[in-house]
């Protein structure tokens, strides 16, 4: 019987093929995973170039708004136009546009003003048939190089609170005719730059505290045209740099040092045509640098001797066109360095010298203006003075205005003036008129033949009308005269019921002399009249002397 043969070992094979395998595996794995790569890659650059040709047919949102330039916009129905230096992208430094319909805050048209954000100058005009009731406040604050904006004929009726926001580079605003109502708190808050600010002629009412705040560079400030009748204390404190402040043609009745409280730098200040009725004790003295106050065509009846103490450089004081009788002695004692005193058509019944002996040195300069005409002067000799200020002036134009004032003299002081052809030549000469005032012996005679003793032929002055010279008018139940201040004899002035005050005894300093022009004693009534009359005469005599030489 043969043996089965032995059969070999499986091991060795086992293991050469579970070898094999694996590395068959492997190997289909990692063409696998090639394959998923490429494809990956495949699917990303197809997406790629699908992403870039949708971006060459549809632009972005914001690419759309530079896209639309707001200089350059064709739309014929757009609510707004506007007209710019340079209509290239981001090129416009000075834009004005015309708001011709309704433009709401929500309309895309706002968003166009991403193509230009290099704008200096923007303006907004509203047409007869356009709105616009609210400031773009968000549209303003991405210009970050604006300097100046303005709005005209807009219907804003309110300012909110941090409307122009806080642009570092924004130093004009100018809101005019906009029908603006009221400003709100912190209206104008914190711009940094901000130097002009222009709200006149709108329907402001009232102006009270932290409307305007941390304006660290403001100089002007016009709120001119308004109908402001509440003028907060302390309104402008936070405005300490301010140097013009407009007022005028408001309702203001009433100002005190705390309306202008820390405005120590204001040099000019206008409150024409206010209703201001009386000036009290140093109702100013938060301005010391002040240099110019118009108090024009107010209804100022009193002006307190302390009213302008502590203005030290004010140069120019204008107080026409108001309602003063009569001047506190020692008024303009605050104001040394003044050299423009306007009082015209007031009703100022006289001016002593005591009124105008703070600045009366002043007056003698080439540069200085003094204006009291148009008032109801009367002719006594508390206006002797005058006659002292013409002779030593050097400006020849307020020479020639006191020459032209005018007073009323009572009609039975009248015979006084009644003199010699001689002196009134030299009169004539001294005033250097020439044939101004006609034949002044046949005005006089006339009148002398018109006055009948009563008040018949005489007109009631009452009526504030401008009379002639030469005109026959009751001033204060007397019957009176018009007369050229100059036409009359200084030393004949009639001085009723003199007084301390009255009498001119001030010593009025002389341009040319070491020696008082006027030096009067101190007596009784006569003596003073006497002396009046014979210290006048010599300065009458000096004059014609210097004159004829």
């Amino acid at each position: 019987m043969s043996r089965r043969p032995r059969a070999p070992p499986p091991l060795r094979a086992s293991k050469q093929t579970k070898s094999k395998r694996r590395t068959s595996t492997v190997t289909a794995m990692r063409i696998l995973l090639l394959g998923i790569l490429l494809l990956c890659c495949s699917f990303s650059l197809t997406e790629s170039a699908i992403t870039k040709q949708r971006s060459r047919k549809k632009p972005s949102k914001d690419q759309q708004h530079r896209d639309l330039n707001v200089c350059d916009f064709e739309q014929t129905d757009s609510p707004l136009f506007c007209y710019c230096n340079d209509n290239k992208l981001d090129s416009a430094e000075d834009a004005n546009c015309l708001i011709f319909k309704k433009l709401e805050l929500s309309d895309p048209i706002w968003a166009h003003f991403n193509s230009q954000l290099y704008i200096h100058k923007l303006s907004f005009i509203v047409r007869s048939e356009g709105e616009i009731s609210y400031i773009p406040t968000a549209v303003l604050r991405q210009l970050k190089h604006l300097n100046t904006v303005s709005f005209q004929h807009a219907k804003l009726e309110a300012i909110e609170s941090q409307s122009f926001g806080t642009l570092p580079s924004l130093s004009t605003i100018i809101l005019n005719k906009n029908n603006i109502q009221w400003l709100k708190w912190h209206a104008f808050e914190n711009l940094r730059n901000l130097t002009l600010l222009n709200l006149d002629e709108n329907d402001i009412s009232e102006l009270s505290r932290d409307i305007f705040y941390e304006l660290p560079k403001i100089q002007k400030l016009f709120l001119n045209h308004n109908n402001v009748s509440v003028l907060h204390d302390r309104a402008f404190e936070h405005l300490p740099t301010l140097e013009e402040l407009e007022l005028n043609n408001n309702k203001i009745s009433v100002v005190t040092a705390d309306s202008f409280k820390r405005l120590r730098m204001l040099q000019r200040l206008d409150l024409r045509n206010n209703l201001i009725a009386m000036l009290g004790d140093r109702c100013f003295a938060e301005m010391p640098d002040l240099k110019e106050l118009h108090l024009d065509q107010n209804q100022i009846k009193f002006i307190s001797s302390k009213a302008l103490d502590g203005l030290r450089h004010l140069k120019m004081l204008r107080l026409s066109e108001n309602k003063l009788v009569t001047l506190e002695p020692d008024f303009l004692v605050g104001t040394p360095s003044l050299t423009l005193l306007d009082l015209r058509d007031n009703q100022i019944s006289t001016m002593t010298f005591d009124n105008i002996k703070p600045i009366i040195t002043n007056l003698y300069n080439n540069s200085s203006y003094f204006y009291l005409d148009g008032n109801k002067l009367i002719c006594d000799c508390k206006l002797a003075w005058i006659w002292g200020l013409r002779n030593e002036t050097r400006n020849s134009k307020l020479r020639e205005g006191l020459e032209e004032l005018t007073c009323f003299l009572e009609a039975s002081y009248e015979s006084r003036f009644d003199t010699g052809e001689d002196l009134n030549r030299a009169l004539e000469i001294v005033r250097n008129t020439g044939s101004r005032h006609g034949d002044y012996h046949a005005r006089q005679n006339s009148m002398d033949e018109t006055y009948m003793g009563d008040n018949d032929g005489y007109e009631d002055y009452s009526a504030g009308e401008d009379y002639s010279v030469g005109a026959q008018v009751v001033v204060e139940g007397k019957p009176s005269y018009v007369k050229h201040l100059f036409d009359l004899k200084p030393e004949l002035l009639p001085c009723p019921q003199p007084t301390h005050e009255d009498v001119m005894a001030s010593e009025q300093p002389s341009s040319r002399h070491s020696s008082s022009i006027f030096s009067f004693a101190t007596g009784g009534g006569a003596g003073q009249i006497e002396a009046c009359a014979a210290l006048t005469t010599i300065l009458l005599a000096v004059s014609v002397r210097a004159c004829l030489t």
